[in-house]
């Protein structure tokens, strides 16, 4: 494609797939344990037989826990391994960490968690608790309704798919935002869209045989 640019060629791309299927994200939670749990557990695991049915747990077995400083309550006094239904204890004391930090800084609601992380000058400090990075700063902006992405292996292998290469993470978050603007498309709509389509094409692809 003479002339075009790495956006308008994933772009393209989007538009040549028979199958591709814009699909809302179903967030905010306006539940801030089930935005802190989805956060911490969702790297590195399959998030539709794992993940998600211990967010689904938390929402609808801990109503009560929408505020993060209830959410710190709950967690303190049944354990976080109880409400996350999880063995070991890696997650769950990320799960902690978050949660205290989210206290300390005075972050309630998703809400407030917007804003906060809108200030880019608070990022070098969350980025300081274990277990959060690049992609898990950007995962929490999504779950506050920050229209952006947060690049895993699914949209880089998208990426790669459209025959694009990227050096790095920002490269690759920034590309598929222009990607966004270039298609007139809400960028957490876009992020959800392409994660479910590569995710349920793996998923396919490994009940034959992968």
């Amino acid at each position: 494609m003479k002339g075009a640019n790495k956006a308008e060629i994933i772009a393209k791309y989007v538009q040549s797939i028979k199958d591709f299927k814009f699909v809302d994200p179903e967030i905010p939670y306006y539940h801030m344990g089930a935005t802190i749990a989805d956060a911490i557990l969702q790297s590195g695991l399959n998030y539709k037989t794992v993940v998600k049915p211990r967010i689904d747990d938390i929402l609808e077995k801990y109503p009560e826990a929408q505020a993060t400083s209830a959410f710190l309550k709950l967690l303190t006094e049944e354990g976080p391994n109880k409400i996350l239904r999880w063995n070991n204890s890696e997650k769950p004391n990320r799960v902690i960490a978050l949660t205290n930090f989210f206290v300390a800084n005075k972050i309630e609601s998703e809400n407030d968690l917007k804003a906060w992380l809108e200030d880019e000058s608070h990022i070098s400090s969350l980025k300081d608790v274990r277990g959060v990075g690049n992609k898990t700063v950007d995962y929490l902006r999504i779950l506050s309704g920050i229209k952006t992405n947060a690049i895993d292996r699914h949209l880089l292998n998208f990426i790669s798919q459209a025959g694009i290469e990227v050096d790095d993470y920002s490269e690759a978050n920034q590309l598929i935002n222009e990607v966004a603007d270039f298609m007139g498309k809400d960028k957490a709509l876009l992020d959800h869209s392409i994660w479910k389509y590569m995710s349920e094409k793996r998923s396919k692809h490994s009940r034959c045989g992968d």
